[in-house]
This record gives structure tokens, C-alpha cells and sequence, in this order.
């Protein structure tokens, strides 16, 4: 069974089909009539009138569904608006932050917040009556060209100057954006009170400029030591860069002058968060050592923990060198002041000395001439005199060291006067010790006086002898030197110019330190009992002071000795002098002679002496008696002998006075050592009559007939 007919007629809408109207035979086929067609067409018809009533009432229902939804969505979408205007109203208005909305075309402020107005101080409703150029520190020109960047989105932070109603500036950060409002574009500014940060900005730059700029060494560290940052002057002193510094430990400065423990205790006081203080010894770059002082301080967090150290150290190499000059110079100043002192008391001593001296020796003479040979006593006298000449020869020694001898100067050369005495110096250190000079050529003349610097040589001579017991050499220089300013500065006592250095140099056992620093005093020596007097150097010393010159001495243990002597360089001219008339005898053809001298004993003893000698004597006690005598009483004497320091008036004065009245009158100095206008600073004018206190009979006799004959004689 199944269909057997169909008939299918359309359903359809506007003459358009939607469906399909089938009917059916089912037992047999079947031919449908028109009837039954029609039937059936008009069912189809009214089928598709139903169907599209139905879709009608669907679209409807739909429609207004649609509609009904429409209308809710609105409503929640006006809602939702409402409530994200406010949300976001409140955002700005609440914000803790500043907040502007701005015009860019005209700058006005179309919106503040309330942070803008408590920061700015102005009322929001003033604010919005304002421009940006009533709040910034730019020219409105300036404040629009700033606004057109933000417009074309250029820029969107700035940093500028903003006014307060309290008439305060203060530092602001600004972050401003484009929006849009209307269709017109606007400035959303976001302002930050940065003034604080200015200033700590500001604060830090100082800070770093000057460290940058600093004289003293800054360097920091992480905890572990590594170099994070080094300041110039760490170059500048190290010779290190900072990209070569930079990640290295300060162990590439260790010089191995400091231990282990040194750097250990170091360590030890900044990593447990205590400052460390002390100096060091470190190397340069180029391998030179320097000493620094140095403070190295942790630098903690706001927990306590070390995050860093930080060194700040200063070169203080130059210092010490220049504070070790200054001592040096320090001492030998307090050297120089101590024999200054010394001298003036030796000084003083021997001149008083010397007198007593000249009283014994004159009279001890006179007794000795007046014993026959056979005498009993002539021997005891002979020691008298013995003992009075060595006490002489210590007394000149004295006055060589206390620089009151009196000097007779000439202008020579030094290599001369090495040369006259090379024999002697030869036989003085005898066989085992080679002599060696080093003369430079063309020296140049010194004005000094010859005996004196052959003492000089002598003297260093016997000590270099002394401290070769074995032998050794000895090395005598001459040569020019050229003392400048600095070296005056180093040395107590020298002034700058050129000089002539006579060098002394041994081979001996050398000297020490302490020793070095006494050689010089008198009575000072290293040597046995009864084997030196200690006065060999002290006169050294003395004769190379009074002839303007400087001596030092060099020496270490072990290492010989190096006496040098500088002795200012003269521009005068060699003198030709005439050489001493022959001896003749002694004694006098009745010329008047007057003796000035303040010592009682010894103007007794020069009576005797002249009277005996055939001269016609008068005593003055001092210039006063001495001048009542010649202007008073008529006295017209050949001769005048007179000590040069005397209690009212001395020697050069009362010879003055009385050539004032005699021009040609003889006069005759005499001391136990000089210090006065004729020998000005213990030299005596050359040609100046002068005899050195003590004498013995014969040197006063034939200095007084060398004078009255029209000579100077010998001084002694």
C-alpha cells in the first residue's frame, strides 16, 4: 500500500511560493476533477492566508519584543552614562592629584579640582575664570607654543615654574593629554609638586659637582669592595681612569708597605659599620709610592644594612716631605742658635783669657830671659811657658769656633791654596790612606783668609785620618755651585748666589745620625780620653761662618763622610803683596809709645816689655785718659797701642780722635778677638796693624818696630 495520486497546488504569499498544498489517493489512482481540483485550490488559497496571518503575528510579536528590549537597553545605557559621568566627575574632582582642563586655544582653565585649588590657594570657581598664563612663570606667547606640542602630540611632559596665590613659585611636573569634549579638542594636565625634589635634586648636583671638583680623593665601593665610582682626583693622584678603576677592589693601589693585620683590622671596622681613620702607603699606576690619610665610612639603608663605603683620602706625600724640611730646617736653626751661643760665652771666655794669658807669658819671658842657663829654675819657667802657649793655641781654637778671631782676608783661589799644603796633607795621613784632589778649572776667586781655610783642611783632614784607622782614601773637591732660592729655603742661614764648594770626603767607618747632629759642638768628641779636645770641628765650623761661608756634613754608618764647605764667590781682584822686610833687631830708639789697655796687670806688663825694649812709655787706663793726655797734657806719641774693645770708648774711636790732630799718627791694635768698626764682623781692613792677644815678648817687640818703621808685621 502507498499513495497511488497526488495533486500539489502552491502556497503562496504577494505571488511568491512559501509551500506546498499536497493531497492523495491511497487504495487506487485517481484522476482529481476539476471540481476537486478547484476545491483544493481554494484550500491552498486560504492555507496561505492563515500561514501569512500567523507570520504577521510572529513579526509583530517580535517587532515589540525588539522594541520593548530597545527601550530597556536605552534605559540602562542613559543609566549606565549617568553613573559613569559622575564616576568619572568624582575621579576628578576627588583626585588627590593636581588637575586642569584647559583650552588651547585661548589657555583658559576650564576645569580645577580640588587639589588644584587647596595646591594653588585659589578657589575653584576663580580658577575656572583664569588663564594658564596667570599660573605660569613663561610668557603667554611662551605658555601657547608649549600647548600647540600637547595639541600635535608631540610632547606630554613638562617641567615648569607655577605662581601661587600666596605669591610663592613652586617647581611643578606636568603630564598633559589631548581629548576631546563636543568635538573640541582640550588639555587634560596632570600637575606634581616636584619643588622638594628640586631641591634635593639641586642638593645632590652640588654635591656631586663638588666631589667631581674636589682636592681630595673620593671613591666608593659596593659592600663587597668593588670600585663603583672614583672622582677625579683619584686619577689625578693614582693615575688610574675611572673605566680602569671602575670594578676593581683598592687592592690595585697596594704598595706591600702595609701587612697583613694592617688591612685586616680595616676590613674589619667598616664591614661592622664603624668609621675607619688612618694612613696609608699606596702605589700609583706608574709604580711610585705616595702616602695618603684616609677615612672610610659605611653607608647603610634605612634597615642598617651596609650598602656601600665610601673613601675620602688625601695625597699628603708633598706635606710630609715639606713638614720634614721644615723640621730639618727647624733643627738647624735651633743648631745655629745653640752655636751662637756657645760662641758668645767661648767667645767671651777666651778673650778675658787671652789676657791673663798675655800677663803670664809676657811676665813668665821676662823671668826665663833673665835665668843663665844653668838655672835651677829655668826649666820650671820653660813648662810655664809650655802650658801658657797650649792654653794660647785653645783659646785661638775658642775664638775660631765663637767666630771673634780676627780674620786677614785675601782674594785667591782655593785650588791654590789645596796645592800649597798637598805635601803636608800627604805626611799628615801618612802612607796607608791615598790622597786624591778633584780641582775644577777656572774656579772662581774667594776673598778668605789663607791660613784660616788651610786650618780648615787640616782639621777635616785629621779627622778623616782618624776614622781610617786601616786605611781608605781621601777625596778633596773644588768645583762651582749655584745655591737658588729653594736650596736657601731648605738651609737655615744660606742666601741664594754663587759659591765654590771645597769637598772632604773618606772612606771611614762614617758617622751616625745622633752623633752627626753635635759633630760640630765644642768639646764634643767621639774619641778616647787624651786623643782629641773636641774643638777640631767646632773651629771648622767657626772659620767657615766668619768667612761668610756654610758647612754640612754628610755620612752614614758604614759609608765614609762628606764634609762640604760653600764659600761665596768675590768679584774683587787678587792684591800683590809686598813681601815682609827683613828681621832687624828689635829693640827701640826712644820713641814715646802710648798703651791703652783696661787691664791693669797687662798695661804693666807692656810698660816693662817697651821700656826694656828702649822705648819711652805712658800708660792711659781707657780713651778718656788716653785723649786728656794727647789734647790736655801735649802728649805727641810715635805710637799708640791700643786694645780695640774697651769699657766707654773703644779702640777705633779713640784712633779716630786722635788722627784728627795727629793725621799720621801710628796706631797699633791688640785683642783677645775683635768685634768694632776697623775689624767690622771679626775682619780686620787689610793693612790694618793688629796683634792677637796673648803674645810673647819677641812678637810685641818686633810688631811694634815693624809699625814705627811704617809696616804691618805679622799679626801674631
Amino acid at each position: 500500500r502507498g499513495l497511488r495520486s497526488l495533486l500539489y497546488l502552491p502556497l503562496t504569499h504577494q505571488g511568491q511560493p512559501f509551500g506546498v498544498l499536497i493531497a492523495g489517493s491511497v487504495d487506487s489512482p485517481h484522476r482529481f476533477s476539476d471540481d476537486e481540483v478547484a476545491i483544493f485550490r481554494t484550500l491552498s488559497s486560504q492555507i496561505s492566508l492563515e500561514v501569512e496571518e500567523v507570520r504577521l503575528l510572529e513579526e509583530n510579536q517580535r517587532q515589540f519584543t525588539e522594541l520593548k528590549n530597545l527601550i530597556e537597553q536605552q534605559r540602562q545605557t542613559e543609566k549606565s552614562l549617568r553613573e559613569s559621568e559622575a564616576l568619572f566627575r568624582n575621579l576628578f574632582q576627588k583626585h588627590v592629584a593636581v588637575k586642569l582642563v584647559i583650552d588651547p586655544d585661548d589657555g583658559r582653565i576650564m576645569d580645577a579640582n580640588e587639589a588644584a585649588a587647596k595646591f594653588y590657594g585659589w578657589p575653584q570657581e576663580e580658577l575656572r575664570r583664569m588663564k594658564l598664563s596667570d599660573i605660569n612663570t613663561l610668557s603667554p606667547v611662551q605658555v601657547k607654543a608649549e600647548m600647540e606640542k600637547v595639541r600635535a602630540q608631540e610632547r606630554v611632559y613638562f617641567e615648569f615654574k607655577h605662581r601661587r596665590a600666596d605669591g610663592s613659585v613652586r617647581d611643578v611636573a606636568v603630564y598633559s593629554s589631548k581629548i576631546e569634549s563636543e568635538g573640541k579638542d582640550l588639555l587634560h594636565s596632570i600637575i606634581h609638586d616636584i619643588t622638594e625634589r628640586k631641591r634635593v635634586e639641586a642638593e645632590r648636583e652640588r654635591l656631586t659637582t663638588a666631589i667631581e671638583y674636589a682636592g681630595e680623593v673620593v671613591f666608593i665601593t659596593d659592600p663587597d669592595g668593588t670600585i663603583q665610582y672614583v672622582n677625579p682626583a683619584f686619577t689625578a693622584v693614582t693615575g688610574y681612569s675611572r673605566e680602569e678603576a671602575a670594578g676593581q677592589n683598592p687592592r690595585l693601589l697596594k704598595s706591600g708597605k702595609q701587612g697583613q693585620d694592617f688591612y685586616q683590622d680595616l676590613w674589619g671596622t667598616i664591614t661592622g659599620g664603624r668609621v675607619w681613620q688612618g694612613r696609608i702607603v699606596n702605589k700609583r699606576k706608574d709604580g711610585t709610592l705616595y702616602t695618603e690619610t684616609a677615612t672610610i665610612s659605611p653607608v647603610k639603608d634605612g634597615s642598617g644594612r651596609i650598602i656601600s663605603f665610601v673613601a675620602i683620602k688625601r695625597d699628603i706625600t708633598e706635606h710630609l716631605r715639606t713638614e720634614d724640611e721644615r723640621a730639618k730646617l727647624q733643627d738647624q736653626l735651633q743648631q745655629a742658635q745653640k752655636m751662637e751661643s756657645i760662641g758668645r760665652l767661648a767667645g767671651g771666655v777666651a778673650h778675658d783669657f787671652n789676657n791673663m794669658l798675655s800677663i803670664i807669658l809676657g811676665y813668665g819671658d821676662m823671668v826665663h830671659q833673665k835665668l843663665h842657663p844653668g838655672d835651677p829654675l829655668r826649666e820650671e819657667v820653660e813648662e810655664i811657658l809650655k802650658a801658657g802657649r797650649r792654653s794660647a793655641d785653645l783659646t785661638r781654637q775658642l775664638l775660631a769656633f765663637s767666630r771673634k778671631q780676627t780674620l786677614q782676608p785675601e782674594v785667591l783661589n782655593l785650588n791654590d791654596v789645596v796645592r800649597n799644603i798637598e805635601k803636608m796633607l800627604r805626611r799628615l795621613i801618612g802612607e796607608d790612606i791615598a790622597l786624591e784632589l778633584l780641582l775644577s778649572r777656572d774656579l772662581s776667586h774667594v776673598k778668605v783668609d789663607p791660613g784660616q781655610i788651610e786650618q780648615v783642611i787640616m782639621n777635616l783632614a785629621v779627622n778623616a785620618r782618624d776614622a781610617m784607622p786601616i786605611g781608605g782614601k781621601l777625596l778633596i773637591e773644588t768645583t762651582e755651585a749655584e745655591l737658588d732660592e729653594a736650596y736657601a729655603e731648605r738651609h737655615a742661614g744660606v742666601a741664594p748666589g754663587k759659591y765654590v764648594m771645597l769637598a772632604v770626603t773618606d772612606t771611614g767607618c762614617g758617622i751616625d745620625k745622633e752623633v752627626l747632629t753635635q759633630i760640630f759642638d765644642p768639646f764634643f768628641t767621639t774619641k778616647e780620653k787624651e786623643k782629641g779636645t773636641g774643638l777640631g770641628l767646632a773651629t771648622v765650623y767657626g772659620i767657615v761662618k766668619q768667612s761668610g761661608g756654610n758647612i754640612w756634613a754628610y755620612s752614614e754608618p758604614g759609608q765614609g763622610a762628606t764634609f762640604k764647605i760653600y764659600l761665596p764667590v768675590t768679584g774683587d781682584q787678587p792684591v800683590a803683596i809686598a813681601g815682609e822686610v827683613a828681621q832687624e833687631e828689635s829693640s827701640g830708639g826712644g820713641q814715646r809709645i802710648l798703651v791703652v789697655e783696661d787691664e791693669a796687670a797687662l798695661r804693666g806688663l807692656l810698660e816693662a816689655i817697651l821700656s826694656r825694649s828702649g822705648y819711652k812709655v805712658t800708660l792711659a787706663a781707657n780713651g778718656g785718659e788716653a785723649l786728656l793726655l794727647v789734647e790736655e797734657k801735649g802728649l805727641k806719641p810715635d805710637l799708640v797701642i791700643t786694645d780695640v774693645v774697651m769699657p766707654g770708648m773703644s779702640g777705633s774711636v779713640l784712633s779716630e780722635r786722635l788722627r784728627r790732630k795727629q793725621p799720621d799718627l801710628k796706631v797699633l791694635f791688640m785683642s783677645g778677638y775683635t768685634d768694632n768698626a776697623i775689624v767690622h764682623h771679626g775682619v780686620l781692613d787689610q793693612g790694618t796693624p793688629f796683634i792677637q792677644k796673648p803674645f810673647t815678648l819677641r812678637d810685641i817687640a818686633e810688631k811694634v818696630r815693624a809699625v814705627l818703621r811704617g809696616g804691618a808685621g805679622s799679626p801674631r
